[in-house]
């Protein structure tokens, strides 16, 4: 939904880092030294900025296109990187990603949760269309788990969650098989916040 987010754009990081600390940060910078220089890079809802911040540091030439549903988001975002002309900004979801523009990368932190676990089957299939041969994708998200205040804790951000944002979806879909069975192969895996959050590089194969 578009602008859902507006809302709590202003602090949403600060509500982030209250319940999680440094893992949400951390479980999206792991495998950014994975991504090449001069990379086409693709970061679907990539949220206030700073993790395009940390992108044109470490990746000074390469092409960014910074897909955000929440119009606020993507201004808090121009503020943090100064508009950087590296950056074309996108306001929309994975439907609205460029066509005639394949990507070598792409990034979806915290996204692919929104989604119920059908309209996820299709959001995939359309990023993954967006890719050329041998592209990498890096997903940072909430998994299921088999411990008792994680499942509260999903259920009670859920919850907030579709009252504030009016998110689709009221339960964790299972993102790690729809990625699968699209095609892409696990490369890499690192396990945050007691196995509550995941990073997991994926490649497309060629």
């Amino acid at each position: 939904m578009l602008n859902g987010f507006n809302t709590i754009a202003p602090f949403y990081d600060h509500l982030a880092n209250l319940v999680f600390g440094r893992s949400i940060q951390s479980s999206q910078k792991v495998f950014l030294n994975e991504i090449k220089d001069c990379s086409t890079i693709l970061i679907l809802g990539g949220g206030t900025g700073w993790l395009l911040q940390e992108l044109l540091r470490t990746n000074a030439a390469g092409k960014i296109c910074y897909v955000e549903a929440s119009s606020k988001m993507i201004e808090l975002t121009k503020v943090a990187v100064k508009n950087d002309e590296r950056v074309k900004f996108i306001h929309g979801t994975e439907d609205d990603i460029p066509v005639l523009t394949k990507f070598d990368t792409v990034i979806t932190n915290f996204y692919l949760d929104v989604f119920t676990q059908k309209s996820l089957c299709v959001a995939v299939r359309k990023i993954g269309k967006s890719l050329m041969p041998g592209a990498y994708w890096l997903v940072a998200d909430f998994t299921a788990s088999t411990k008792w205040w994680q499942r509260v804790l999903l259920k009670v951000m859920y919850y907030f969650f579709r009252i504030v944002s009016k998110i689709e979806s009221s339960e964790l879909p299972d993102w790690r098989s729809e990625i699968d069975t699209a095609g892409f192969k696990e490369q890499k895996t690192g396990i945050f916040y007691s196995g509550f959050i995941l990073s997991i590089l994926y490649k497309l194969p060629r």
